[in-house]
């Protein structure tokens, strides 16, 4: 009973997982099946049928069957993660494609899908996901519980499209002045007040002391989109050579010292730096207006740099005039005149 209800938890965990990573446009891959592509960004005329394909693949060593659904996604909170719903309406109810699919082991086969978009479609963003699970539908959900995998489908509708919005925020994600080393992470707020999808490009540039650019960081690293009336926040971050994931801190506190210094020469930083976000999507520019200032003072580095330097000058200084003695010595020995025998002698 025991083992039961702790399969049941971990499989309803491997579900929800696959819908809060959905909107990040990863790759699908659960258990015995994969998909290719990951999404579709299509575009399509009020009364068009547009028709395309999807791969998938058996990856394990026995046959298995595979059920087609359904469902709508909306923007949950500021995160990205969708909220699926059951269609009753929109795109969800305007595509088709094969509800049972049966593939050999390690075998892949091309599956057809279509969207007849309604000729009273409302131009702008439509978003659904195609989902193939290992049990049918039932009444009371799209998909039993068990392993599923979705693709994702974004579509435009040719028409008054209204792209509008801006960044509502840019901050540091540590509110603080003074950091001894990277990473050092930004975060900003982009609020869509269209009626379609945004995913704005541009950069977040960094400027040194002297206002020489030092950095070009990607102003949306994970390609994220931003869905109509909704508010999605996005994080930028300045590293140069991360720690590991399986990382471990020392716990000799020379031992982290030093760890600390090799870790502050790869990831070098120092002085005075501003930070200054600027994207643009359709034509339109956004700014995150005020320019972001921070200090970077990697003591820990510094102090074996300035240990080092004195060892090199103070030691290399008496190994000098030590040097330079040896040599007047022996230039002194060299030119001394021999005696000569006396006369009388």
């Amino acid at each position: 009973m025991k083992n039961n209800l702790k399969n049941k938890s971990l499989k309803i965990f491997v579900v929800l997982i696959i819908a809060f990573v959905g909107f990040s446009f990863r790759s699908y891959k659960v258990e015995a099946l994969s998909l290719t592509p990951v999404r579709f960004e299509l575009k399509g005329d009020p009364g068009q049928t547009i028709v395309d394909e999807i791969l998938l693949t058996n990856e394990t060593t026995s046959t298995e069957t595979f059920y087609s659904s359904f469902a709508n996604f909306e923007a949950q909170g500021e995160s990205g993660n969708p909220a699926f719903v059951d269609p009753k309406e929109g795109l969800g109810t305007w595509m088709k494609t094969q509800e049972v699919v049966s593939l050999e082991p390690g075998t892949t086969k091309t599956i057809p899908f279509s969207i007849q978009i309604p000729k009273d479609a409302e131009p702008g963003g439509h978003f659904a996901v195609i989902f193939f699970g290992n049990s049918p539908k039932n009444d009371t959900s799209t998909v039993s519980i068990g392993s599923q995998a979705g693709i994702l489908v974004l579509l435009s509708v040719n028409g008054d499209v209204k792209q509008a919005g801006g960044i509502t925020s840019f901050s540091k994600k540590e509110n603080k002045f003074f950091y001894n080393t990277l990473p050092i992470s930004f975060e900003y707020k982009f609020k869509n007040d269209g009626n379609d999808r945004m995913k704005p490009e541009g950069k977040l540039v960094l400027r040194n002391m002297i206002y020489y650019p030092t950095e070009k960081l990607d102003g949306n690293p994970i390609q994220g989109n931003i869905l109509p009336n909704s508010t999605r926040k996005f994080e930028v971050t300045w590293v140069n050579n991360p720690r590991a994931k399986d990382y471990v801190e020392p716990t000799n506190i020379l031992a982290k010292f030093f760890d600390e210094v090799v870790y502050q020469w790869k990831n070098f930083a120092f002085g005075l730096y501003g930070a200054k976000l600027d994207l643009s999507y359709a034509g339109l520019t956004f700014s995150g207006g005020k320019t972001l200032y921070f200090f970077v003072f990697p003591w820990q580095l510094l102090i074996v740099i300035i240990i080092v330097l004195f060892i090199i000058l103070f030691g290399g200084g008496k190994a000098l005039k030590k040097y330079n003695r040896y040599i007047i010595e022996k230039a002194r020995a060299g030119n001394a005149t021999p005696s000569m025998p006396s006369n009388n002698g």
